[in-house]
């Protein structure tokens, strides 16, 4: 589920925590990155939930309008696409996704509004109205629906955001992040999945991407000083309080990765930061970052500071 971009991004923003002050212990902020990086998935069970509610708000719906006093002959044949929509049952009965929905104890119970209200919207739609009226729909409408409904009525909800950041404020950073982790999650079901839709697991590789992040942290912050040197030697015109501290900490971590990971191209370290400080920096950053770093790097080759184990990784 995790990639390494996120990865350095969430590296990147712990680092910056500590050297603006906010935490200046090491172990502390390790800590609380490790925290930040694993409350990810639970983000995104979180966000996958809603659509397990509103299943089952549906189900309930239905069998409440069949006991009215006096029901009307919608009310006793409900039209029953949306809650035989295969994407959204498969989520309900997902024992996978129910065992991380009581790992991380959601609950909507004190919630309960919220879904009534998002289902009252979602019915009220005309994308709902077309999905329920359509001639016939195959699994690809159906998740084409189930997708329509996330983009439209969840992912950008203002009452469920407010819910998800009193939750944990970790979560700000990683919104967009997980909302496109549940799009590829979704787009992902077959019908083949119906009776054991399984939820990703954080990490491909647990312990690589474990070693990865701390090391990048740990190594970073250890050898601020001289990778602060190495790059102020080659930006001799630049005085060290005209370099933007974002550009610094994104230098310092490429510095690391390049000296300290031996499993990482040269390239690939290069090209991940300077996309990076596209989002993170000013419009001129990524010239001036990639200028400092194509400078660096023949220097530390020659040195043999930079060891990568594998074919074609010191390219």
């Amino acid at each position: 589920m995790l990639n390494r971009r996120h990865l350095r991004i969430k590296v990147f923003q712990a680092i910056y925590s500590y050297l603006r002050g906010a935490k200046n212990d090491m172990g502390i902020g390790e800590k609380e990155l490790i925290t930040s990086v694993n409350r990810i998935h639970e983000l995104f069970v979180f966000h996958v939930s809603v659509f397990t509610e509103l299943h089952r708000f549906a189900e309930k719906t239905i069998e409440e309008r069949k006991k009215k006093q006096l029901p009307t002959k919608e009310d006793l044949n409900p039209n029953l696409r949306f809650v035989d929509n295969e994407l959204l049952k498969a989520l309900t009965v997902s024992e996978s996704l129910q065992e991380s929905i009581e790992k991380y104890k959601i609950s909507w119970i004190d919630n309960e509004d919220i879904i009534q209200k998002l289902y009252k919207q979602i019915e009220d739609s005309k994308a709902f109205a077309r999905y329920m009226n359509a001639e016939e729909v195959d699994t690809d409408a159906q998740k084409s629906f189930v997708l329509k409904l996330y983009r439209e009525f969840v992912a950008d909800n203002d009452v469920l955001q407010d819910l998800f950041e009193d939750r944990s404020i970790h979560w700000i950073d990683d919104h967009y992040f997980v909302c496109g982790y549940v799009v590829k999650f979704f787009k992902g079901f077959s019908p083949k999945f119906s009776d054991n839709f399984r939820v990703p697991s954080l990490f491909k590789d647990l312990e690589d991407d474990t070693e990865f992040f701390k090391t990048l942290y740990r190594k970073t912050l250890l050898n601020n000083k001289e990778y602060e040197a190495i790059i102020m030697e080659k930006a001799k015109n630049w005085d060290v309080d005209r370099i933007a501290i974002v550009d610094f900490i994104l230098m310092k971590m490429a510095v690391c990765e390049l000296v300290k990971i031996t499993s990482i191209p040269i390239k690939v370290t290069l090209n991940e930061y300077i996309e990076l400080s596209k989002t993170y920096s000013t419009p001129k950053s990524r010239m001036f970052i990639n200028g400092v770093l194509d400078k660096i790097v023949p220097e530390l080759k020659e040195k043999g500071e930079i060891k990568k184990i594998g074919r074609g990784l010191m390219n």
